[in-house]
């Protein structure tokens, strides 16, 4: 009698700790795809076309390291005055009916590219918001 009560109790203690594991792979997931499509951003000439190749790089990890993880993905490209990076962002794997775990891990950092060591020489050549 005492399982028949306990059955069901246990199961969705088991349901809620296979939902964080994935919520948390999911995350892991979107940050390793977000820094990796982070780095390309950083590296492309200022002037040049960074975001093509910046969110076919994060896009390519998602789906090369987790193609079923994050369903509804949205890769949005970052800039700032000297920085550059990105965004990804989906739902995670639902093992817990009726409810959405909403993952969005972002990276970015400043553009690499020679700033002078004179006067006030600290944003690169034609860098703009």
């Amino acid at each position: 009698m005492e399982w028949a009560l306990l059955t069901p109790v246990l199961i969705l203690v088991l349901l809620i700790v296979v939902q964080f594991a994935m919520v948390f792979h999911a995350r892991h997931v979107a940050l390793a795809a977000a820094q990796a499509g982070a780095r390309v951003a950083r590296t492309q000439p200022v002037g040049a076309d960074w975001e093509g190749p910046a969110v076919a790089k994060a896009a390519g990890d998602v789906d090369k390291i987790g193609p079923q993880l994050l369903s509804g993905r949205q890769v949005t490209p970052l800039q700032g005055a000297d920085e550059r990076g990105i965004e990804v962002s989906g739902n995670a794997v639902r093992v817990i009916p009726f409810m959405t775990f909403r993952v969005s891990q972002r990276s970015q950092g400043p553009i690499e590219c020679f700033r002078p060591d004179v006067g006030a020489g600290t944003a690169c050549q034609g860098a703009g918001p």
